[in-house]
């Protein structure tokens, strides 16, 4: 279920609707690079990759210049104006019949964009397809997540305010969404009011595939100023309950993304990065894969020693599954995604 299981001499399929991959790129540095050979290198080839610069001022273009012969690469540079702003104008220019998402740090797994393809073609009416995720902590993949949801799982989750997997997983269908834009005023959570608004008129599903790895970065903003992301999330929220005419109640979630209880000082610093875990171990353990739930919930622990809600995942490993249900019943567990 990680990236070793989709190598990239995989065949190649070059016939197909064109889709166009969007890229905001702000600041990528290293990773820049071998974030694009993931797109570059999928078995899908009839793409049309479309990076926004997005005032970047540290030299990250400089390392891909090589690449950008590829002849399916557009490049439009613009003046920092935030991520909304960057997407909306490459959103403006797609010339896919579907158009995939690719954050600047992350890598998708060779066959992402044609198994993604695969169920958008297969299954005329879904507007969005997403995949599972693992993610890249200094430098190691970890915690593959990878269970399926249907469409009535996904229209629960969005029902729930939910995203129903990791935003830069998405594939989406440019005849029902391509009139939909991101939020400009929301510089975080643009993508949860996105999907939130794809997902209240349209169906979707996740693959039941680890496609996609994550980048936690340490430096991040949103991670060093979870009060700041906080107030765009509530914000966003608002509007969710005001477009479906329900009451909009402020409150604080738990560590499980649920409303109630404490949440940890970490956790909050990490926007819950605990709870992919917990979601991962769960994965394993229905796969029947025990030591893999014991590593990801070890590698869980270690992210924080002293702190205990970091010791959940590997809890979750140890005891029957039947005990894990009931203890995220009592929870009401609903693990947030993880945001840089």
């Amino acid at each position: 279920m990680t990236s070793q299981a989709y190598p990239p001499e995989a065949a190649a399929v070059a016939e197909g609707p064109l889709v166009t991959v969007v890229m905001c790129v702000y600041n990528a540095g290293e990773y820049l690079r071998p974030s694009l050979l993931s797109i570059i290198d999928q078995t899908y080839k009839n793409l049309d990759i479309l990076i926004v610069d997005d005032g970047s001022t540290d030299g990250c273009f400089d390392s891909i210049q090589d690449l950008l012969v590829d002849k399916r690469i557009r490049v439009i540079h613009q003046a920092n104006s935030t991520k909304p702003v960057a997407i909306n104008r490459a959103l403006d220019q797609v010339r896919g019949e579907f158009y995939a998402i690719q954050d600047a740090d992350d890598i998708s797994y060779p066959t992402r964009i044609e198994r993604q393809l695969r169920a958008l073609l297969n299954k005329p009416h879904l507007a969005a397809v997403f995949c599972g995720n693992e993610l890249i902590i200094n430098g190691r993949f970890m915690a593959p997540a990878f269970a399926p949801k249907s469409e009535d799982d996904c229209q629960s989750e969005v029902r729930d305010f939910r995203m129903p997997a990791l935003d830069p997983t998405g594939m989406f269908r440019m005849s029902l969404v391509g009139h939909m834009r991101f939020e400009p005023s929301l510089t975080v959570a643009e993508t949860y009011d996105y999907i939130l608004r794809i997902g209240e008129v349209y169906p979707m599903t996740v693959l039941g595939e680890c496609l996609y790895a994550y980048r936690i970065l340490p430096n991040s903003l949103t991670r060093r100023a979870p009060t700041w992301r906080k107030r765009f999330e509530i914000e966003a929220y608002r509007r969710a309950c005001e477009r479906r005419g329900v009451p909009f109640q402020q409150e604080c979630e738990d560590e499980n993304g649920s409303y109630g209880h404490r949440q940890s000082q970490n956790s909050l610093l990490d926007n819950n990065l605990a709870a992919h875990f917990m979601k991962s171990v769960l994965d394993w353990r229905r796969s029947n894969r025990r030591l893999s739930a014991l590593r990801t919930g070890w590698q869980c622990a270690c992210l924080h020693p002293a702190d205990p809600h970091y010791y959940k995942a590997l809890v979750y490993a140890l005891i029957s599954p039947s005990v894990v249900s009931r203890l995220r019943r009592y929870f009401l567990a609903a693990p947030l995604e993880t945001t840089k």
